[in-house]
């Protein structure tokens, strides 16, 4: 389930004296029901599901990939049936000579056991990414904050009736943010939130994850119907199993999407990704990371 227009409706916000933003608020949620914000939660839910399940798009692409002692730089394609294929060109400020970036790339498409790999991780994602998106609409009490002919802006808090059905979901129940809809198709554009309080697993004795957490997805309409995540930022720290530190902090990027062939194998897709230029190494391919949408910005 890979996914931007501005908040235009937070800049106008931002621009109205406190009590008029207040009142522009408060009226916008004043004309829906509290069902009415709720089915329209469901309604993005079940198109974005149903896209993903429907979606057989295809696109060459940039990544790049920022984590604490990890900075990636990557070249993909996806295919319409053998998933995709990835060729890193840079790791921490370090170029990969092309002979290895090529050799990583026909190790993959010559090893069926990488690519069921791959592919059985994908399906759990898949898998994880639909139960989650099914339990939002019930895990959050929901407002909306602000309209505009095209977007609609809600704002999302714990549910105290929630019952998590897993320790790994009980994280909702510390989650509040906001989520733009993109109005005429009921496409997720921003999901992002923050951990209001810490979370903890076990009593705490198997971890916890830290109060203040963030995360935020972007995502871009690339087609008629067609969206892409294009930007994500998750930064959680805490303790997992008494002594190990997790820090998920990362910034990732995807841009200049391109049309790919469609129905091609995947010595076919590794020979279109080895002719790409050899970004960010080749002369004129320089660092084109795009700056951040701003989406993002307030968490």
């Amino acid at each position: 389930m890979k996914n931007f227009t501005r908040l235009t409706s937070g800049l106008l916000l931002a621009a109205l004296p406190l009590s008029a933003a207040t009142a522009f608020a408060q009226n916008a949620n004043q004309q829906f029901t509290q069902k009415q914000i709720t089915d329209m939660v469901w309604t993005a839910v079940k198109t974005e599901i149903a896209a993903a399940n429907n979606d057989h798009s295809v696109f060459i692409y940039r990544d790049r990939d920022t984590q604490p002692g990890k900075d990636k730089y990557t070249l993909v394609i996806q295919t319409t049936t053998h998933g995709s294929i990835d060729r890193l060109t840079k790791l921490n400020g370090n170029a990969i000579p092309v002979d290895l970036q090529s050799k990583k790339v026909y190790t993959y498409v010559n090893s069926p056991a990488l690519q069921q790999k791959k592919r059985q991780a994908g399906q759990n994602d898949a898998r994880q990414t639909e139960s989650l998106l099914k339990m939002i609409p019930s895990a959050f009490d929901w407002s909306v904050k602000s309209e505009t002919p095209t977007e609609i802006t809600l704002t999302y808090k714990p549910n105290p009736n929630f019952n998590p059905p897993s320790m790994e979901d009980s994280v909702f129940a510390a989650m509040a943010g906001e989520m733009v809809l993109d109005r005429a198709q009921n496409r997720i554009i921003v999901f992002k939130g923050r951990l209001i309080r810490n979370v903890n697993f076990f009593m705490g004795l198997l971890g916890h994850m830290n109060k203040g957490g963030t995360f935020c997805v972007v995502r871009k309409q690339l087609e008629p119907h067609v969206w892409e995540i294009v930007e994500t930022r998750v930064h959680i720290n805490g303790k997992i199993l008494f002594f190990k530190t997790i820090s998920q902090n990362e910034d990732e990027y995807s841009f200049d999407f391109q049309p790919a062939p469609p129905n091609i194998d995947l010595n076919q897709a590794a020979k279109i990704i080895m002719n790409q230029p050899d970004w960010p190494n080749a002369a004129g391919t320089q660092d084109s990371t795009p700056e951040k949408s701003g989406d993002c910005d307030s968490f």
